[in-house]
């Protein structure tokens, strides 16, 4: 399993994830360049970093992967999908769209703004009813990258414009969005469940943005159900 954040994110992004599925599989949680631990100046094109997610992929030997996509994350999937379907047996976007636009309030403000703006998305980024330790955990995560790290991100968001190609997605696909997602709103991942053949949409109540922190429990269980499905399907097995 290969766990892709989203915008200014993090290995804190999948802190629910790593123990649950280390038990049964093998999850590696990457860190985007520019972002945690991880070196670099980040890029300012989903095709580019889903260019060092497939290069990371082919170092290791990987020979299929799940891979899980928040956000920009799931842009990224979304890419690799088309670009590279060769390197995945599924793929899980979430809390994500097949067009990403950014509001112009918060690339100006990233940039000019940086501390204040950064509290602003995590206050969108959860439900009203997830526990402030949470938001708090959000805001620290991200400042954890450089400011112009964080805007490039959210340049490559804005530029990014799937939605004529999402439907030549192949790969068995689970998409995962929180009722109360403010940032990328249920209605951009109904779009791409109604593009992809054989896609499911699973909408977990109660959960915003950054749905594996807010509902990790049920959130894990769908990805489960998910992989079993396809690893026990016969167009896999043959």
């Amino acid at each position: 399993m290969l766990f892709i954040h989203g915008a200014g994110g993090g290995q804190y992004t999948w802190s629910y994830q790593k123990g649950f599925f280390e038990n049964r599989f093998d999850p590696i949680i990457i860190e985007l360049p520019g972002h945690g631990a991880s070196e670099g100046e980040g890029e300012q094109e989903v095709w580019k970093y889903s260019e060092h997610v497939h290069s990371f992929v082919k170092t290791l030997g990987l020979q299929k992967v799940f891979a899980v996509g928040h956000s920009m994350g799931g842009a990224i999937v979304q890419t690799l999908a088309l670009t590279h379907p060769e390197v995945m047996k599924g793929i899980v976007l979430v809390g994500t769209g097949a067009r990403l636009k950014v509001l112009p309030l918060i690339l100006d403000g990233v940039k000019r703004y940086f501390e204040e703006t950064v509290q602003k998305i995590n206050q969108f980024a959860y439900s009203r009813k997830a526990p402030t330790d949470l938001l708090e955990r959000g805001v620290l995560g991200m400042r954890q990258c450089r400011a112009e790290v964080v805007y490039g991100d959210f340049l490559a968001c804005d530029r990014f414009d799937m939605m004529n190609e999402v439907e030549k997605i192949t790969l068995p696909t689970r998409i995962l969005c929180g009722e109360d997602d403010q940032l990328t709103p249920i209605k951009y991942s109904q779009f791409i469940q109604s593009r992809v053949k054989g896609s499911k949409l699973e909408i977990f109540p109660d959960a915003g943005h950054m749905v594996m922190m807010e509902s990790p429990e049920a959130f894990n269980r769908k990805i489960e159900e998910f992989i079993e499905e396809v690893l026990r399907s016969p167009v896999f097995k043959g």
